[in-house]
């Protein structure tokens, strides 16, 4: 079984939240059964997953680094942060809570600011400086729905929805304090990133209906098109033109980390009016993750052989 859903770009989330899907679209709340098993097979979890995730990610970001790492990748990073406000902030003002080729703000929003940590350690790793692999920690905090969540309170132009917000900043900042504290806890952490994932995919299918999800398929791929045009051209100028470097981390940062489906639904907790359309969202944002899993490496992979990066 992790044979298989090993082969399949993001599978050990998408895999396990398919088959919740299909039970909760058959058989809604069947496992509802009682509070141990609810709360392990339920989407009564995703807040305590979420949450263990913000923490291990930011074990990895070493404070010794974080200079270094921000002249490239933070500044990379703040220009997605940036487009996403810019683009949100349009969206809001001229279409308020509707929708243009089926993308809701909600859905753009996530998906620009999303950043798959560990498909950029993989690219940068073989593709790119030794340096852009420190990087990783930052990586990780921008895939975690704070980021997604401030943004959209910004663009939105009401009053920030402050509570949300520190409710994850507060996983993230012990895990860096801790991770920086302790470097074997953190060594001994950072791997349970990879062993959570089918059980974060199970526990965010719980809330999917395939038959609306279907109505998603198109949405998705529009949603990966924009994603592409809107930040691949602008972060790669940055890192070639402006910073002087490869342009390998500007491409690798620019994927879907399976993790951000987790943030319409934290949004939606601070903004109740946006959740009729979550799960609408997730699939879209699922539909993402798949196509900038596959796209990206082959952008990264025809780059580095153009200008003969690719180690041997």
């Amino acid at each position: 079984m992790l044979k298989l859903m090993r082969r399949i770009p993001g599978g050990t989330l998408l895999i396990p939240m398919f088959l919740s899907a299909m039970l909760n679209t058959a058989f809604p709340e069947g496992l509802y059964v009682g509070s141990i098993s609810q709360a392990f097979f339920s989407a009564q979890g995703t807040n305590y997953i979420v949450g263990f995730l913000c923490f291990v990610s930011a074990m990895g970001l070493d404070f010794k680094n974080l200079a270094q790492i921000m002249k490239k990748q933070g500044v990379l990073l703040a220009i997605k942060f940036l487009i996403a406000y810019v683009l949100g902030f349009l969206m809001i003002k001229n279409l308020g809570g509707g929708t243009i080729l089926g993308l809701s703000s909600l859905a753009i929003i996530v998906v620009l600011t999303s950043t798959n940590p560990a498909l950029y350690m993989a690219l940068v790793k073989d593709l790119s400086e030794k340096d852009d692999a420190l990087a990783f920690g930052l990586a990780g905090v921008f895939c975690v729905p704070a980021v997604p969540l401030l943004v959209y309170s910004l663009s939105s132009g009401t009053d920030i929805v402050w509570t949300p917000i520190i409710s994850v900043v507060i996983p993230l900042l012990a895990g860096m304090i801790i991770g920086n504290l302790d470097h074997e806890f953190r060594d001994f952490c950072l791997p349970a990133i990879g062993i959570i994932m089918p059980f974060f995919g199970w526990v965010l299918g719980d809330s999917i209906n395939l038959f609306q999800a279907a109505k998603a398929g198109l949405a998705g791929v529009i949603l990966s098109v924009v994603f592409y045009i809107v930040l691949l051209p602008t972060l790669y100028f940055t890192e070639t033109k402006l910073l002087k470097a490869n342009g390998i981390s500007a491409i690798a940062l620019t994927s879907v980390a399976g993790v951000s489906l987790a943030a319409p639904s934290v949004i939606a907790q601070a903004y109740p009016e946006l959740e009729p359309i979550v799960p609408l969202v997730v699939s879209q944002i699922a539909m993402a993750v798949v196509i900038t899993s596959v796209l990206t490496p082959m952008i990264a992979n025809k780059i580095a052989k153009k200008k003969n990066l690719v180690k041997h």
